[in-house]
């Protein structure tokens, strides 16, 4: 839309330099003209949106522009509310608090992801990690650093991983933890990091594609 509004701009500024087809006159010095009597846009900006109730199914997703959209634990809410306005949309609960925040569907933007919420989910179901739509969202390392493969291990030492990741999300974003890993998330876990089960990450990284860089979520 702002390509849109920098192309339109453009045309009828080069479209005023032509004869009026009634007045005779250019329409470049009737525009000057008429500029005197126009009164000034407000101060403040006129809030434009459309507030709407939302049904959820049993995913804890809305319809909204055509896509499911995800917000997580929407369930705990008894009435949320979608404020839409034309490049953005919120999720907001009975109490007013803001429960999703982001570009709508058509807007083509980067998603922003609730990672903290998210991996709060996942710390009450560690066993579900695998199959939640995040998971193939996940950085490379960190996806690797919960993938567990011992059974009898999986759900204790995942939850034990879930809440290192946690702890570092207060100071770091996730690619940020995801580019450090070794100095951030191996510091966090050093009585993890020396258990037979752990992550080879010498061959995982040497798997890697040289000079390309791993997908990155906020």
């Amino acid at each position: 839309m702002e390509d849109l509004e920098e192309k339109l701009k453009k045309k009828l500024i080069e479209d005023r330099q032509r004869e009026h087809y009634q007045k005779e006159q250019w329409i470049d010095d009737l525009w000057v003209e008429e500029k005197a009597y126009l009164l000034a846009f407000a101060d403040q900006p006129y809030p434009v949106f459309k507030e709407t109730a939302i049904k959820f199914n049993k995913y804890n997703e809305f319809l909204l522009d055509g896509y499911l959209v995800h917000v997580p634990k929407a369930k705990n809410h008894v009435h949320l509310r979608c404020l839409k306005e034309w490049n953005c949309f919120k999720v907001i609960s009975h109490e007013g608090g803001i429960l999703l925040e982001d570009y709508r569907p058509y807007m083509k933007k980067r998603r922003f992801l609730p990672w903290n919420d998210i991996l709060k989910g996942w710390l009450e179901k560690p066993r579900s990690i695998h199959y939640s739509r995040y998971f193939s969202y996940l950085p490379g390392r960190i996806s690797e650093y919960l993938s567990v493969p011992s059974i009898e291990l999986r759900s204790e030492l995942r939850r034990s991983r879930v809440n290192n990741l946690l702890s570092l999300l207060v100071q770091h974003d996730i690619k940020k933890i995801n580019d450090d890993f070794y100095d951030l998330t191996l510091q966090e876990d050093q009585e993890d990091a020396s258990h037979p089960y752990e992550v080879n990450w010498t061959e995982y990284d040497a798997l890697q594609p040289s000079g390309k860089e791993e997908k990155a979520h906020e």
